[in-house]
């Protein structure tokens, strides 16, 4: 997703002819199960043996918005703190497959090594007439972003998504609106291979890749229509894309879903769920196929108010992944305080545990923004200014200190009392994430069912003023553990197991 000023207007425009899903309730914290006590009457008891989704990860989109952090002159010092162990230590970065690439280079052999000081940096790409030059500087900046953070952060997971296919496949003519041509769907798929092979001979192997970017929208920039998804999206996997990776690139995951909104909002118009749901129901063969189910979380446009965050029923039947894939609240003020870093947090906790996603992505990473809460991090179009939001060192909480690959074991605790805690265990080592919006500190008893503990429980807390700050450890009385959370904090605790 781009800007949301078109978004809206496309939407009102339909709002009177079609109902909007009742939403008047924001989620609530956590629904965990009925409150069950060990011998110790905790507060909080983490089911070491209830496993629910794998851990595959947190990221960063930066897709077209590359541009400006390839050209800021403390672009090394951005990755450091979205890739870099002293940072977020993300280990997801989500591209774009553009649809104005040389199709037999891909671009991979661009110059992206001119010196900062090259007069083409100082190029406002976003500009009326500068339309050559953005094409240039998102080839440029996006494979600068993903050389650096695969090749120096060993960043494991590359996604890409496709906004929309070239124009020449399309049934317009244009890359926007519009949709692929039934005549075109061999063509496309031998793209999306050709992309993947260019990646991988740069060393750049492609983990998953989306056909389909908000298929459910034609927006004013890059976009593509693939309504129904179970006679378009569906049908192009399971007999065009899905043979053609399975034959070039056996390993490469295929995500489908990324609607705009996690659930539905207007009449034809439905969430990434239930698009999903349908994708499955009339399409069995597709899970012959490495697949991903994916939504995006964005607000009902019309009332602005968050969407319910609920699971992915049909695909965890089939013991389909579902990620959340893009996310960030454009209508909301710009605010790097802690009041959006605990709305932040309560949003994560959320996807992880009433959703059960296996992974979460933030839109967008850096971007020159500073009128919304898109971006973790504002970087000025004076190239040399930026500044870190609280929700992007809130989102280290969970990044930094839940290892790709844990499991998420089920925490029960009472969420009437305002807290939220989420557990993961990876080996014999595990983390809880304790979340306190009260203006208030809050003490509470936490220990592990089926498990004995082993030593101290080492915290890091992130408020007002603190950073993953270490707090000192906490040691267990018998299998139990006080915690001390502090006012409007989260924090992540580390501990193991005998």
């Amino acid at each position: 997703m781009k800007k949301m000023k078109f978004f809206s207007i496309l939407v009102a425009s339909v709002a009177c002819l079609f109902a909007c899903t009742d939403s008047n309730e924001l989620p609530q914290a956590e629904q965990s199960p009925a409150v069950t006590r060990s011998a110790s009457n905790a507060d909080v008891v983490l089911q070491w043996n209830n496993e629910e989704q794998n851990i595959d990860g947190f990221g960063i989109a930066q897709a077209g918005w590359s541009t400006y952090l390839y050209a800021h002159r403390k672009r090394n010092e951005l990755m450091d703190i979205f890739f870099g162990q002293d940072g977020l230590r993300l280990s997801i970065l989500r591209g774009e497959v553009f649809p104005h690439y040389d199709p037999n280079t891909f671009n991979m052999d661009e110059n992206i090594d001119q010196p900062l000081d090259d007069p083409f940096f100082d190029i406002d790409y976003n500009a009326a007439g500068n339309e050559a030059a953005e094409v240039i500087a998102k080839h440029h900046g996006q494979l600068w972003v993903t050389k650096k953070a695969k090749l120096e952060y060993n960043v494991d997971k590359l996604v890409f998504s496709v906004w929309t296919p070239p124009a020449s496949m399309k049934s317009n003519g244009s890359t926007t609106d519009g949709h692929l041509k039934l005549t075109s769907y061999n063509d496309f798929a031998n793209y999306l291979s050709n992309f993947c092979d260019a990646f991988e001979r740069a060393g750049l192997p492609v983990y998953a890749i989306s056909p389909a970017n908000e298929p459910e929208y034609a927006f004013p920039w890059n976009s593509c229509i693939w309504l129904p998804g179970t006679t378009t999206v569906g049908p192009f996997i399971v007999n065009h894309l899905g043979p053609k990776l399975k034959a070039t690139h056996p390993s490469t995951k295929i995500i489908f879903g990324e609607n705009g909104q996690w659930t539905g909002i207007l009449g034809f118009i439905m969430g990434s769920k239930n698009y999903v749901r349908d994708i499955l129901n009339v399409n069995t063969r597709i899970t012959n196929f490495p697949v991903i189910a994916a939504g995006h979380g964005y607000n009902d446009p019309v009332t602005k108010k968050e969407l319910p965050i609920v699971p992915f029923d049909k695909a965890e039947s089939k013991g389909i992944p579902v990620w959340q894939t893009e996310i960030s609240d454009p209508y909301e003020s710009y605010d790097v305080t802690m009041t959006s870093g605990l709305k932040w947090a309560r949003i994560i906790h959320q996807y992880l545990c009433e959703a059960n996603v296996g992974a979460f992505i933030w839109w967008a990473g850096a971007l020159p923004d500073g009128g919304t809460t898109e971006g973790l991090i504002n970087i000025d179009k004076n190239r040399v200014d930026y500044e870190v939001s609280k929700r992007c060192e809130v989102l280290g909480n969970f990044s930094r200190y839940i290892p790709v690959n844990s499991r998420r074991i089920s925490a029960q605790y009472n969420p009437d009392l305002g807290y939220m805690v989420s557990g993961y265990k990876y080996g014999k080592s595990y983390t809880a994430v304790a979340i306190n919006p009260s203006d208030s500190e809050v003490s509470i008893t936490l220990t592990l069912d089926n498990a004995q503990v082993n030593g101290a429980l080492q915290g890091y807390v992130t408020d007002e003023t603190r950073k993953w700050e270490a707090i000192e450890a906490v040691q267990p009385s018998g299998n139990e553990y006080v915690l001390t959370l502090p006012a409007r904090s989260v924090v992540s605790y580390v501990g193991s197991v005998q």
